[in-house]
């Protein structure tokens, strides 16, 4: 789906394999639904790997009681009397809660967490065990920013980072003033609404394609399992928890049959296949670890001599002990990208220093950071030449705090370019999505230049970022909206159309 790449490290570029077969079909939900022998992997259980005696799935402190996963935290708190959400204000931060009842803070709710959250989908409502019962619970689901298990849902230790001030050093560094502008929202308290996400699906859009999270799949067998390597883009996967828990991400639908593999908000499916015998669902497992690449793909230009990178292990358990011929009848997988060693740690350091200077190993606050850096986007037509011009107007201390910290402006940008999409990304230590995009048609990927200039014309100088588009031959002509921009989970969608778009239409006007 996306043709081309300026600048970044997420490219195009996707392995030559003999046999592959590039999919981007929704996975079999509706069939899954009606079907009893079916398990659908969606969150990863905290007792596998790290519960070494101090890490529970389940408890209570000071009358609060709490299940996790390693990807969120569900609080469940018994209220008095027969209270309802208008009585309650619920309040967080990415490192606080804050719970009130009818004015008054309710001391077991008003605390620090463990560790940072995503706010903005985070949620809570109050709930009766059944409909008869006069008991209510405040039920609060908070979703983890780190794919780690919680010993408490509350940090207990002497000093948060999220408390620290912010100082220059020295003169190349920003001002006090410049600093404290650059505080991320996410950092301060908000009011949460009650009441679950209309669409889950929609909130957990990566907006992000099989070939920039997959690089390679590997199929293991023993005498009593099998299980499935998914090795993964370390960059493209930090980018992607940067706005969800890495548990969202991904989803595998386990058959006694089959397996289906798919990222979960996206509809991108990764690989299916069918057994050659058939296993036992409910004795599947999954895991996310870091390991080696032993064997890298041809054309693959990793220079590290022990290259790692994270997986997704699915363990699936045999019905009947031995080895088999062949593991699958059929497999199908999509296209991978190519294995890439990470940037220079100083490089990355310097990158984040630029991004969000107070806090350059807060990942949930670079995401929301990268997003607020594009003040305005304008786009013209030029009829005569079929061309397109989109302008993005950044933020005016951007060129002050590269000239700090000694990095090109030039280099922090780059641009994911489809027949009728565009993304925008600030590359630091990952590439943080700014901006997303759809086109009012047809364009040529490949045919795309940006260039970078500072605006002196209003009241504050501020870098412009410039992309230059020419229309595809059956887009030429004018186009009623010229660049609409977008949320995640609108570009997924315009994404897998382009997927499913046959070949002879995908250069076709909409009109």
């Amino acid at each position: 789906a996306w043709a081309h790449s300026l600048g970044g490290r997420m490219a195009s570029e996707t392995q030559a394999e003999a046999g592959s077969t590039a999919i981007a079909l929704q996975p079999p939900s509706d069939v899954a639904a009606v079907r009893s022998d079916v398990v659908h992997l969606r969150s990863f259980p905290v007792v596998y790997r790290w519960n070494m005696g101090r890490s529970s799935q389940s408890g209570t402190v000071n009358g609060v009681e709490y299940q996790q996963t390693m990807g969120r935290m569900v609080l469940m708190y018994p209220l008095e009397g027969n209270v309802d959400e208008d009585y309650l204000k619920v309040e967080m931060s990415c490192w606080q809660l804050k719970v009130s009842k009818s004015g008054s803070q309710i001391p077991a709710l008003c605390q620090e967490t463990f560790d940072d959250i995503h706010r903005d989908i985070s949620w809570w409502k109050v709930e009766a065990p059944n409909e008869n019962s006069n008991e209510r619970f405040l039920i609060i689901y908070l979703a983890k920013a780190n794919h780690r298990p919680w010993t408490s849902p509350w940090f207990d230790g002497p000093l948060n980072h999220h408390k620290k001030q912010l100082f220059s050093w020295h003169e190349l560094q920003g001002s006090r003033d410049v600093l404290k502008g650059l505080k991320i929202d996410s950092e301060s308290l908000k009011t949460i609404e009650p009441g679950e996400p209309e669409d889950w699906n929609h909130e957990i859009s990566t907006a992000m394609t099989p070939e920039q999270i997959c690089t390679g799949i590997d199929i293991m067998e023993s005498e009593n399992m099998v299980t499935l390597m998914i090795h993964l883009n370390e960059e493209a996967l930090d980018g992607a928890t940067a706005r969800l828990p890495l548990e969202e991400v991904f989803a595998a639908d386990v058959s006694s049959s089959e397996v289906w593999v798919f990222l979960r908000g996206d509809s991108f499916t990764l690989c299916n296949g069918r057994f050659a015998h058939p296993v036992r669902p409910a004795q599947s497992s999954w895991q996310i670890r870091s390991v080696r690449r032993k064997s890298l793909p041809e054309g693959c230009n990793v220079k590290a001599p022990a290259f790692y990178n994270p997986a997704l292990l699915i363990s699936l358990v045999k019905e009947s002990i031995g080895t088999w011929d062949k593991v699958f009848q059929e497999f199908h997988h999509c296209n991978y990208g190519m294995p890439r060693d990470r940037i220079e740690w100083s490089e990355r350091v310097q990158r984040c220093m630029v991004l969000l200077p107070g806090a350059p190993n807060n990942k949930v606050g670079k995401a929301s950071r990268a997003q607020a850096l594009v003040k305005r986007v304008e786009a013209t037509q030029h009829s005569l030449l079929n061309r397109i011009i989109i302008l993005f107007h950044l933020e005016d201390k951007l060129a002050k705090l590269c000239e700090s910290h000694r990095v090109s402006m030039h280099d922090l940008f780059a641009l994911m370019i489809g027949e009728r999409s565009v993304q925008l990304n600030f590359v630091a230590d990952s590439e943080y999505a700014m901006c997303w995009g759809g086109l009012g048609g047809a364009c040529i990927p490949h045919s795309a230049s940006m260039e970078i200039f500072m605006d002196k014309d209003g009241e504050e100088p501020h870098p412009v970022l410039k992309l230059g588009l020419a229309k595809a031959e059956n887009s030429k002509g004018k186009w009623e909206e010229v660049f609409k921009q977008m949320q995640p989970w609108q570009l997924s969608r315009a994404l897998l159309e382009d997927c499913q778009r046959p070949p002879e239409l995908a250069l076709e006007d909409d009109d």
